[in-house]
């Protein structure tokens, strides 16, 4: 292999357009999802109101943060990330609800009526800002998320020897 180019299996496919995505795939009684996001870069979330888009022609479900069953947390080192929303959002584009639809576009009509009752909080918007000593909190342990040192071999001699 090394040294010579290797053909992609799906590089055809994809460049006459012939290829199969997620989104192209219809099955009968599939459903739709559409997730309303966050407006707002830092906010308390103070109440969700989703009874008018429960009542949208075509709604299977309209799910919230009190839907999810057990933690509503992920996250790759600290799981404090939550799937939905819950006390607050901590940058647009954050995930506060889901509409589940018999058609996209009831999922996506419905997504319209959802109204999130914020309190605003200070923003951050750079990574200088967010590690500055007096820096608004973004998660409640702070704003670093995992600080690591890694020292193998001299640095220098390998420069020296580059």
């Amino acid at each position: 292999m090394i040294g010579r180019s290797i053909a992609r299996v799906d590089g055809p496919d994809k460049l006459t357009g012939d290829a199969l995505y997620a989104g192209d795939i219809s099955l009968p009684g599939m459903l739709h999802l559409k997730v309303l996001r966050s407006d707002r870069p830092h906010a308390k979330i103070v109440q969700i109101r989703t009874d008018e888009a429960e009542r949208h022609s075509g709604v299977v479900a309209v799910l919230t943060h009190k839907d999810i069953p057990g933690t509503n947390r992920i996250g790759y080192l600290k799981r404090d990330q939550p799937v939905l929303c819950d006390e607050k959002v901590r940058f647009i584009g954050d995930p506060v609800a889901l509409v589940a639809a018999e058609t996209e576009e009831a999922a996506e009509e419905a997504v319209s009526p959802i109204r999130i009752e914020y309190e605003d909080l200070p923003g951050i918007f750079s990574p200088e800002e967010a590690l500055l000593p007096d820096a608004v909190k973004i998660h409640e342990a702070g704003n670093l998320l995992h600080e690591q040192t890694l020292l193998k071999g001299d640095p220098d001699q390998g420069l020296k020897e580059a």
